[in-house]
């Protein structure tokens, strides 16, 4: 099983930090990882550089698009994608959208596609295996000299 959660990063720290997303992973798995005081900082570190997520235009964007995708249940906030051999689950918190995901990786593609068209500066993270990345990339500028 693969298990996403995916922030909304300020664009300042976006901009910055684009090409070294490995920091982003080292912050949110040290905050995973931490207890006690450590972990209020970190935590006070992740709440500076994210932006929460706007609920209501989510959850109407995720239904609107989802009525197209056949094998979706929309429960609460909690949007299902089920197949023959693969599934997603997309759990919509304020901080952070969280997607389960089991088979090929299909389903989960599917709610990495809408976000990805809908919304910016989203980084998705899979502390279990190591995985991230921009659901859409940073376009850089390039300038002539």
């Amino acid at each position: 099983m693969r298990s996403y959660q995916i922030y909304w990063i300020e664009e300042s720290f976006a901009n910055h930090y684009y090409g070294r997303e490995r920091m982003f992973f080292g912050l949110f798995s040290d905050w995973e990882e931490s207890s006690g005081e450590l972990n209020q900082i970190i935590a006070k570190q992740v709440e500076f550089i994210t932006k929460p997520i706007p609920y209501l235009p989510t959850q109407r964007i995720l239904q609107h698009e989802l009525v197209k995708v056949e094998g979706t249940k929309w429960i609460e906030a909690t949007a299902r994608i089920e197949r023959e051999d693969s599934g997603a689950a997309l759990i919509l918190n304020e901080k952070c959208i969280s997607i389960d995901a089991w088979g090929p990786h299909d389903c989960e593609y599917i709610f990495f596609e809408i976000l990805r068209r809908n919304m910016g500066q989203l980084l998705a993270v899979d502390l279990k295996n190591e995985r991230y990345g921009w659901l859409k990339p940073i376009k850089q500028r390039k300038f002539i000299y």
